[in-house]
């Protein structure tokens, strides 16, 4: 499991930990768990390049990403609509499933 924490602006820093899909071509699938009380919008990418993104999760909700391809998979451009000093230190986790 690997973390991405929210700081008071709203914005994710950098992910701690590494999840690796190994599942096949577009086989990947990673949980993404948001635990923050606040909506997030962020990208996935596969070994450092974005391949999806725009993608939105509602505040204490989780969601499959699915067609990954093999590779080091990391939550990336993670922010909320706006910052609060109650967002520091929410955390977000990404999850293999396959």
């Amino acid at each position: 499991m690997a973390t991405v924490t929210l700081t008071s602006a709203g914005v994710g820093g950098t992910q701690s930990g590494t999840i690796t899909t190994a599942a096949g071509s577009a086989a990947g699938i990673i949980m993404v768990t948001n635990h923050s009380d606040a909506a997030i919008t962020f990208d996935v990418a596969t070994a450092g390049t974005v391949v999806q993104s725009g993608l939105s999760l509602q505040a204490k909700s989780y969601s499959l990403v699915t067609g990954l391809n093999n590779g080091a998979q990391t939550l990336v451009n993670l922010s909320t609509s706006h910052g609060t000093a109650a967002q520091n230190a929410e955390v977000i986790y990404n999850t293999l499933v396959a």
